[in-house]
């Protein structure tokens, strides 16, 4: 595939309100939350290339109004979409990577610009807090024609797959992510495992060419939810380790 033929979507999903209850997640301050929303949308928007388009998402109904004033001050209203729906109404013991994969499913189904992409573009899903310092880096590196872009990783915990950045075409996720959500739920029958180790699980049954995985490491800025601990402190160590390993030694997934 000729890759000036592909198309980038930036799809940044969003929870600006969290459902009261929902498992690992400390950070919940809607205020907080919007604000790191504001900081990243601004971040992508100001060094979006030609051509490249924004889906922003956002699943608990709040307000928008900030985002859509942000856009408008950078004259930049041509080049994002906005989505917000009642996305929140499931059990909170479910997890996050259930309701985020829900939202996305909405928005593969719901948003015009996805919907008018073509089957050679690449759609980019960011959490939407997250700053991905070297994102352009990663997308100029993805291999021309690769499906599914990702991150697998066996350490400090194997079977894990990072769910924070993933590229998909429109028609692998038609084809085998629509609905995944469902098999998404943490701790299912008992077991204490979240989304990102069911999201390997289930590619690794369905037995997915690859893994395509990341030729560089994600440079990633911004406060985990989990624990409300921020990426660019503590992930700094972590950053510098895996992109070393990744040049000399890239068969260890770290």
């Amino acid at each position: 595939m000729n890759r000036r033929e592909e198309q980038h979507i930036l799809l940044l999903t969003a929870t600006i309100t969290p459902l009261p209850g929902i498992n690992n997640l400390a950070y919940i301050d809607p205020a907080k939350r919007l604000r790191d929303y504001e900081v990243a949308l601004e971040h992508y928007l100001t060094r979006r290339r030609p051509g490249e388009r924004i889906v922003f998402i956002e699943n608990s109904c709040s307000s928008l109004s900030t985002l859509e004033a942000l856009v408008h001050r950078m004259n930049a209203m041509e080049a994002v979409e906005f989505l917000s729906f009642d996305g929140n109404n499931f059990p909170p013991t479910h997890g996050r990577g259930y309701g985020e994969f829900k939202m996305i499913d909405h928005a593969m189904a719901n948003s015009r610009t996805i919907l008018g992409a073509s089957d050679a573009d690449v759609i980019w899903k960011i959490t939407g807090r997250y700053i991905v310092e070297n994102l352009h880096s990663i997308v100029d590196t993805r291999p021309a024609g690769v499906p599914l872009y990702c991150n697998y990783r066996d350490h400090p915990k194997k079977g894990w797959m990072d769910l924070y950045l993933i590229a998909w075409t429109p028609a692998f996720y038609r084809e085998h992510l629509t609905g995944v959500y469902n098999r998404l739920i943490d701790d299912p029958d008992g077991r204490p495992v979240t989304a990102e180790q069911l999201m390997r699980e289930y590619l690794t049954e369905m037995r997915f060419p690859g893994p395509f995985r990341f030729r560089r490491t994600p440079k990633l800025v911004g406060i985990r939810g989990a624990d409300g601990n921020g990426y660019h402190l503590s992930g700094r160590g972590k950053y510098l380790l895996r992109n070393s390993l990744s040049k000399v030694a890239p068969w260890i997934w770290v």
